[in-house]
């Protein structure tokens, strides 16, 4: 396990676990049989996925998996558990419904970053499986080819430094005085779940006119989104945060397939803040740019990262105790560090021709009872998928963001799982 991914089987419970979804949507309905057997052929040129976990007495690792991977139709319940029997011991779940597969990847297992050149070579394989004729490859990793070293390294031990955590980055990122969405929610399993399409390019111009990049357009509108949806009487002294995982990839030479992130935040008081798009816009375009410029921080990021493997006493901790720790903190501790999480994959490459038959890209991040609403924004094709997913039954913040980024001329295609509906229903 990567120097980073400690955390996670240490923050599982019973009914939850560290998870994220990728889906593609394609042009024709998906075949089981077709996308199990495209699935047990790449497996092998991903190694780092084909694994399972293990408890040591030290720490969680994992070790080779030679069970065959499976594929299962999508049973609606989002964010489910992986069950560790049923699925054969792997740290990913693959699903599939009517025109759309999908891949729940465990957090321990992988980044955002390496889960979808998994994704993208199961699509690619699982057409050529279909007899589909299909364009040369292009940067898709296909069977056969030799697994590269560069691909499994942990990029975290790599680029570690040694850093005093005490003060610094983790005063920075703690996220004190942060107000926490809240609101009724869902009773049974499954969450919330709510698409919103538009154009990559006027997207891109609409950020481009208020002189700042997607990410920060998006992260500005959410925030002031959640002002106007979620606060009474204005609520002083509480911050709107959102956090933002940051592709070390970008700043560190690195091809692994593992997790190589860190997060930074954009923080708005709103107590001394215009209820103004480009006031919203200054503040988190001005964080960002100063979190990613100072190259010393992101160091103590990845300090930060791989303190439960680096710190000589976390290494000779044993595991229950750190798993006692980590659980107890979290359940001791009532405020939320951050209102949502915002991740923006950016755009998957894929070969020319292949968007005959893949439409789109969606991403959904997992949620907390803290962290009740969370959104991923992924783009291909031309095509921007904004995706909110949440525990609570309000739709209030969806409304009032898609609403502000139609009022500005850009049109909006939203699909939903209707979870809501039955919800208000029955008053759950």
């Amino acid at each position: 396990m990567d120097n980073s991914a400690d955390i996670y089987p240490m923050s599982s419970t019973a009914t939850t676990m560290s998870i994220f979804r990728l889906s593609a949507e394609m042009e024709n309905f998906v075949d089981g049989d077709n996308l199990e057997t495209a699935l047990k052929d790449i497996l092998p040129r991903f190694p780092t996925f084909a694994v399972q976990l293990r408890k040591g007495f030290f720490r969680y690792y994992f070790d080779q998996n030679e069970l065959p991977p499976r594929a299962f139709p999508d049973n609606g319940i989002l964010f489910q558990k992986i069950d560790s029997l049923k699925n054969n011991r792997y740290l990913f779940r693959v699903q599939y419904y009517k025109k759309r597969i999908s891949v729940d990847f465990f957090h321990g297992l992988c980044d955002a970053s390496g889960a979808i050149e998994f994704l993208k070579s199961l699509v690619y394989r699982y057409l050529d499986e279909c007899g589909e004729e299909l364009p040369p490859k292009g940067n898709i990793k296909v069977v056969g080819e030799p697994v590269r070293s560069a691909e499994t390294e942990d990029s975290i031990s790599k680029y570690y430094t040694q850093y005093n955590l005490l003060g610094g980055v983790v005063g920075k990122m703690a996220g004190k005085n942060c107000f926490g969405i809240r609101g009724r929610r869902f009773k049974t399993l499954g969450y919330g779940l709510i698409h919103g399409y538009t154009s990559a390019e006027k997207l891109h111009a609409a950020a481009k006119a208020h002189n700042c990049t997607v990410t920060a357009f998006i992260a500005a509108a959410a925030l002031l989104s959640i002002k106007k949806a979620f606060f009474k009487n204005n609520e002083s002294g509480l911050d709107l945060v959102a956090m933002i995982p940051v592709n070390l990839r970008k700043i560190f030479p690195s091809e692994t397939l593992t997790n190589f992130t860190t997060l930074t935040k954009c923080a708005v008081n709103p107590a001394v803040t215009p209820d103004d798009l480009d006031a919203y816009i200054a503040i988190c375009k001005r964080q960002l740019a100063e979190s990613l410029s100072d190259t010393g921080e992101l160091a103590e990021k990845l300090s930060l990262s791989a303190f439960y493997s680096t710190n000589p006493l976390m290494k000779i901790l044993p595991v229950g105790l750190k798993t006692f720790f980590t659980k107890f903190g979290k359940a001791v501790s009532k405020k939320t560090k951050q209102t949502l999480i915002i991740s923006n994959l950016g755009v998957v490459k894929m070969p020319s021709g292949m968007e005959r038959f893949v439409n789109r890209f969606t991403f959904n991040i997992n949620i907390s009872k803290k962290v009740p609403v969370n959104i991923g924004v992924v783009t291909y094709n031309g095509i921007t998928a904004i995706s909110f997913t949440r525990m609570i039954i309000s739709t209030d913040f969806e409304k009032t963001f898609f609403r502000m980024l139609t009022d500005m001329g850009l049109e909006i295609e939203i699909s939903s799982n209707l979870r809501e509906i039955p919800a208000l229903k029955t008053r759950i």
